[in-house]
């Protein structure tokens, strides 16, 4: 049965499932369409309507953000990387709680690209490298937005992006945060940033894949440090002690 354009989208949002895609234009990349039809969110505060402005699935949503943010404005950024099951619950915990702190959220939806899940994508690393080229791609997007705080992008990531995240080494963002990865698939045991950059890794202790397991932060700066979150599981956005050491991680690292 034919479902109408609007009528799909509405769908998609609100089941919020990654993998709901809609024409793209000519031309466009698998990683392209990652971007284009991500989920990203402006906080109320910078906008005209004093209201929070996102947009998912939605091709011209760079036209239509620009237009409604408050002239002069630069707002600080987090583009945040989902894990291999898509864009779930967990990851909306986070960002909201991101725009909460007065920063725009970017979340590039890499089932977009009509991906399978987790280990069906093939190995750690070879999804790392897929991930690795669409935050290549949403950093060049991003430098095209005038009203982004370009010295104030944080790179974040839960799980699959968690890894992806602890395996970046360019120093282009001002801050990591590494959710629900040990830095141990990949680097070492310790996040491949440079040693300048800070970075603040939280794992849970009974973690699915890495069981109190987080990543060895011995640099000190901009408040970087690794914190195990007793009792937790995998999924640790909802916890007090991970907001907690969130917005404190801001403070030192961002402010």
């Amino acid at each position: 049965m034919k479902i109408q354009h609007n009528v799909y989208i509405t769908i998609c949002l609100l089941l919020l499932t990654s993998g709901c895609a809609t024409p793209l234009p000519e031309g466009t990349s698998p990683t392209e369409a990652t971007w284009l039809h991500g989920f990203h969110t402006i906080p109320a505060h910078y906008t005209k309507s004093n209201s929070e402005k996102y947009w998912r699935f939605e091709s011209n949503w760079m036209a239509q953000a620009g237009k409604e943010v408050k002239p002069g404005s630069k707002i600080p950024v987090v583009l945040y990387l989902h894990g291999c099951a898509g864009i779930k619950n967990e990851d909306l915990t986070y960002r909201n709680f991101m725009l909460e702190q007065g920063y725009a959220v970017f979340m590039p939806d890499s089932f977009a690209r009509n991906r399978f899940e987790c280990s069906q994508q093939g190995k750690l690393w070879e999804r790392i490298d897929m991930r690795t080229v669409e935050v290549i791609n949403a950093l060049k997007q991003l430098k095209k937005l005038s009203w982004v705080d370009q010295d104030r992008i944080i790179l974040m990531g839960f799980s699959e992006g968690g890894n992806t995240t602890d395996n970046w080494s360019r120093k282009v963002f001002r801050a990591h945060i590494v959710l629900g990865s040990a830095c141990t698939q990949v680097v070492t045991g310790m996040p491949a940033a440079h040693d300048d950059v800070p970075v603040l890794a939280i794992v849970g202790e009974h973690d699915n894949y890495r069981p109190g397991l987080s990543c060895k932060i011995t640099r000190t700066v901009g408040g970087s440090r690794s914190i195990v979150i007793p009792g937790a599981d995998h999924w640790v956005a909802h916890y007090s002690e991970t907001q907690d050491a969130i917005k404190s991680f801001l403070v030192s690292c961002c402010k």
